[in-house]
């Protein structure tokens, strides 16, 4: 084993990188090709592969859900090995070309450079022989981790590894779906890959399935020669780099707190989040975004096709919604009202009738296939807030607005946010929302002549409305306001490369730009860059800058001991740190085994029973000046608890000396020290 994380990391996270093939692009290529969809065996290599990724995020969710949750995760991996064995079969069979041209060698520089920065922002940074710097998002990612490798231990759907009552818990109450495929490589991946490189690896190639996304969309969008899709796809995933104004309001917010950049820019505001934050905190909701936009496409491709072909298309466009569902409930609630309203407006289209049907079949399927995971969703609520809705009706709030209006009624709080809300939106969207409006008045005409731009309008429709008027209450940060703007981003997105075709090139008799318009757009497009350049270097840098080496050392101190018994204890005994301390890290991003509790995924369990958990296990780290184990080990007893990890910031701390005397340490350093706990204790290591 290499001693030095770092390294650990990057070789890990490129051999998961190398296994994610077999879950995110061999089943699309696969179906693809069996179902033909998007003329698949037409296509180039380069065309197919993007197919491949953008399919694979519709149909892989949902398909290894099914599998695992209905037999085992054993079974998947055989079916994973036959998908495979077909992709190689028509590899070898059809010989696809690959065009060895200029834009091609550009577009693998782009992945290429999308890999790299990836792997820098995410692993750990490993500066002299022991401090470790872990990077500001992984507040969110230990319970990202934490529940890849609870599924690679316990199977579909997972036991609850942050909550041991007496017994094991399932866990329902989450949308888990993008941790399964990270469950497969980990488990592919043997003792070279773990969850959290899983989960990495996941992240990259979610990017480049958002890139593959947006270039063949053009595509079927447009419909325009070679040379000019290769331009629009570059500006398209360059456009991924622009997001709003925030780096403006946020420099007036930002403070540092433990290690977390709490006023960043991104939480200066109710966010619509920049592409690169959102890979990087919530992949899945990106990949819902995927699977739904994918649906869209496929209702779409329908459209040319006569009688029954309708159905296998509109088949896999319902694969594709139970797919989003169980990736992300929020971004499908904004397809699932769009869905509703598209179905709408072609039923006063007298020559869309024929795909009234199809589509109605398509969320058919959709709900049965997901329907034993929505099952689990609405069953695995309780606790004191059970029967509150989980999402209300609301005006977006406005940080600037509202620090005014604590005390204000509801009526007048939503009157002024009402007023405020374009300039809100200015602040969050910035170039986007200039873009909106050139793109708009250029092409209200044209609605009608270009189905592709009708379903557009109400999709950026359905987010706003949801994004604008509706909050969720599960947790204290409004996820649905968050997530629910990504389809409208996407599209967004899209009606900026129109408009900067335009813009660089002669523009067609569409756009006439001014020489004001045309700094404005520089302008804003300026400041999102620089607001996405700076938001990744405080993501990667800030807790160095906040706390200096100490808290280096400290990380790595905890990142040892939780390998140490990663390495030599069994996977069934539970771990249990401070849980009082709630933004325990390593625990969640090293721990890999099962905690008695702890905030990492406490979903569904009852307020009442955590927060007396906390209470009693806690106990164990606020010991002072004990004389023996009796104490810490009647408590671990009750708890079930084998093994305890204290911090040098833990009470129980100063009476290190002693218990290091009457029981052998599992590890021990200047920051962390691991023991055995209770009756059942086993003989430890030696020192």
């Amino acid at each position: 084993m290499l001693s030095n994380f770092m390294l650990q990391d990057i070789l890990s996270t490129t051999f998961a990188f190398c296994l994610f093939p077999l879950v995110i692009i061999f089943p699309g290529y696969v179906f693809g090709w069996a179902f033909n969809l998007f003329e698949f065996r037409l296509r180039l290599l380069p065309a197919r592969f993007a197919i491949s990724l953008f399919l694979s995020i519709a149909i892989s969710p949902i398909f290894y859900y099914l599998i695992t949750s209905w037999f085992s995760l054993n079974v998947a991996m055989i079916i994973t090995i036959l998908v495979a064995l077909a992709f190689i079969f028509l590899l070898i069979r059809e010989k696809p070309a690959f065009p060895q041209n200029g834009p091609s060698r550009t577009l693998f520089w782009i992945l290429l450079s999308w890999m790299v920065l990836s792997i820098f922002l995410l692993v750990d940074l490993q500066w002299g022989r022991q401090e470790l710097y872990y990077s500001v998002e992984s507040i969110d990612l230990k319970t990202r981790v934490s529940i890849i490798d609870a599924m690679t231990r316990t199977g579909v759907p997972p036991i609850n590894p942050s909550y041991y009552p007496g017994r094991y818990v399932k866990l329902t109450f989450l949308y888990f779906f993008w941790y399964i495929l990270g469950s497969i490589i980990d488990i592919a991946g043997g003792d070279l890959v773990d969850a959290r490189t899983a989960l990495f690896a996941s992240i990259i190639w979610c990017g480049i399935a958002l890139m593959a996304l947006i270039a063949f969309y053009l595509r079927l969008r447009d419909g325009r020669d070679g040379g000019k899709m290769w331009r629009r796809t570059f500006v398209g995933i360059a456009s991924l780099i622009i997001t709003g104004l925030d780096i403006l309001p946020a420099l007036a917010f930002m403070r540092l707190e433990k290690g977390v950049v709490l006023g960043d820019l991104e939480h200066w505001n109710e966010q619509i989040t920049a592409w690169v934050g959102s890979l990087l905190w919530v992949p899945h909701h990106v990949a819902s975004l995927i699977a739904g936009v994918a649906g869209m496409m496929l209702a779409h491709s329908a459209r040319n096709l006569s009688g029954t072909k309708k159905l296998i298309p509109l088949a896999f466009s319902g694969l594709a919604f139970a797919s989003a569902l169980g990736l992300s409930v929020w971004v499908t609630l904004v397809f699932v009202l769009f869905w509703g309203i598209w179905m709408l407006s072609l039923y006063f289209q007298k020559e869309q009738h024929a795909l009234l049907l199809p589509m109605t079949i398509a969320g058919v399927v959709a709900l049965l296939l997901a329907g034993p995971f929505l099952l689990g969703v609405l069953s695995g609520g309780s606790g004191e807030e059970a029967g509150a809705s989980p999402i209300v009706f609301t005006v977006r709030a406005f940080s600037y607005a509202d620090i005014f209006l604590e005390d204000s009624s509801f009526l007048w709080k939503s009157f002024i946010r009402l007023i405020f809300l374009p300039i809100n939106y200015f602040f969050e969207l910035g170039f986007f929302a200039l873009v909106a409006f050139i793109w708009l008045k250029s092409y209200k005409g044209d609605l009608r002549k270009n189905p592709y731009y009708f379903a557009e309008i109400l999709l950026l429709g359905a987010s706003f409305f949801i994004a604008t008027f509706t909050r969720s209450t599960i947790i204290e940060n409004n996820d649905l306001g968050w997530r629910a703007w990504l389809p409208a981003q996407f599209i967004l997105l899209i009606w900026g490369v129109d408009v900067l075709e335009g813009f660089v090139k002669s523009p067609p008799p569409r756009f006439v730009f001014s020489q004001r318009t045309k700094y404005n757009l520089v302008l804003l497009a300026a400041l999102g860059i620089s607001t996405t350049i700076l938001d990744a270097t405080l993501l990667r840098f800030a807790q160095y800058f906040a706390f200096g080496p100490e808290v280096g050392r400290q990380i790595y101190s905890a990142r040892q001991a939780y390998t140490l018994i990663r390495e030599i204890l069994p996977e069934d005994i539970i771990v249990q740190y401070n849980p009082s301390d709630a933004i325990n890290r390593p625990s969640g991003l090293y721990g890999m085994r099962q905690s008695a509790i702890s905030d990492r995924t406490i979903y569904g369990v009852p307020l009442d029973d955590y927060n007396s958990m906390v209470a009693e296990i806690s106990e164990i780290f606020t010991l002072r000046n004990i004389k023996s184990w009796n104490t810490p080990d009647t408590l671990c007893d009750k708890h079930f608890i084998d093994v305890i990890v204290i911090r040098n910031s833990d009470p129980l701390w100063e009476s290190l000396d002693l218990l290091e005397k009457q029981r052998a340490a599992i590890y021990a350093d200047d920051y962390t020290a691991a023991f055995f706990c209770g009756s059942g204790t086993a003989p430890s290591p030696a020192p």
